[in-house]
């Protein structure tokens, strides 16, 4: 796995903020810092990250994503160790290698045909890495939390999974968005699309979609693999009494959980969260932990996906990674 950039013990004890006789995160969880560690591993979870922005750029979205895995675990390793924390659940991984591709991409406009020619280049590579990383983890039985990065990353990780396991696989998208868009050259917003056709994703199920961004080539595919793609729009659920969304959310997504399913969740879905593509409409944070602790420890659960936060865009400096960690304590069972 050269494309995996193991976690460093040092770094992780100088961003770890300690005080006296308060442990904490960072302190106390297992590290991943070699292939010999990865075989001994006991940990159910294994948290990576995807420093990069290149999918979104390429998507005319607004960069921030790449440094989600930095902020992020700087957060999570500070937290207070109390009798709750998921320890003997998780082991901290490492990161995919995105620093090359981030500085070739550096100067790219995705308006210009050229620069769209060598975005699609740097993420067919990029997919490839996220393939050859995280496959051998999920036929080795772990379960990848996968932090950080744009959505054009749910490529690598459906392939992945498909080819680890030998089958299609089931996918649970919380997004305000299908990203089934036109696949003329890889970006954050065709994902889905090239998986679908791939035959890598069965069955695809989009939870918070907004009805707005349902162009007419998107609702031309939904209708031409109608028996592979459903969605359930914010619409639906916001004309839903609220004592009956719980009901209505599970009736809805058994047909998806009920064989090996990917949990993605773009953190757009969430109203005025600092991500690539804000809004202030859309589901509360309470919503969306509520639903994503249904899923939580699901025996068909084989990877999770937590993408398109940017820091540097919430509403205030803890917000997204504050959000990530309610999350990952939520999906960590």
């Amino acid at each position: 796995m050269t494309a995996l950039n193991y976690i460093d013990p040092e770094y992780i004890d100088q961003i770890t903020i300690k005080r006296p006789g308060e442990p904490r995160l960072g302190e106390a969880l297992s590290l991943i810092c070699s292939e010999k560690d990865l075989q001994n591993s006991k940990a159910r979870y294994l948290m990576l990250g995807i420093p990069e922005d290149i999918g979104v750029r390429a998507n005319g979205g607004r960069a921030g994503a790449a440094k989600t895995w930095a902020a992020f675990l700087s957060y999570f390793c500070s937290l207070p160790l109390s009798r709750n924390s998921p320890l003997a659940q998780v082991a901290l991984l490492g990161s995919i290698e995105c620093n090359d591709l981030m500085q070739e991409s550096a100067t790219l406009d995705w308006r210009d045909k050229n620069d769209q020619k060598t975005f699609n280049e740097l993420l067919l590579t990029l997919d490839k890495r996220v393939e050859e990383v995280v496959q051998p983890l999920i036929a080795q039985g772990y379960i990848p939390l996968v932090i950080g990065g744009g959505h054009n990353n749910a490529l690598g990780l459906l392939k992945a999974s498909s080819k680890a396991l030998k089958q299609g696989m089931h996918c649970l998208n919380i997004d305000a968005h299908t990203d089934l868009r036109n696949d003329d050259y890889r970006h954050s917003g065709n994902g889905f699309q090239r998986s679908v056709m791939d035959n890598d994703l069965v069955q695809y199920g989009i939870f918070g979609l907004h009805e707005q961004t349902l162009s007419p080539g998107i609702m031309e595919l939904i209708e031409q693999k109608h028996n592979q793609i459903n969605y359930f729009t914010l619409n639906k659920w916001l004309d839903t009494p609220y004592e009956a969304r719980n009901d209505l959310f599970k009736h809805w997504v058994e047909p998806i959980i009920q064989n090996q399913f990917g949990l993605e969740l773009d953190l757009d879905v969430i109203s005025n969260m600092g991500s690539s593509a804000q809004s202030p409409d859309g589901l509360s944070l309470a919503e969306v932990r509520t639903i994503v602790r249904t899923l939580a420890g699901h025996k068909n659960l084989r990877y999770i996906h937590l993408c398109e936060g940017a820091p540097e865009l919430g509403l205030y400096p803890t917000q997204v990674v504050k959000t990530l960690g309610a999350l990952c304590l939520d999906l960590l069972v």
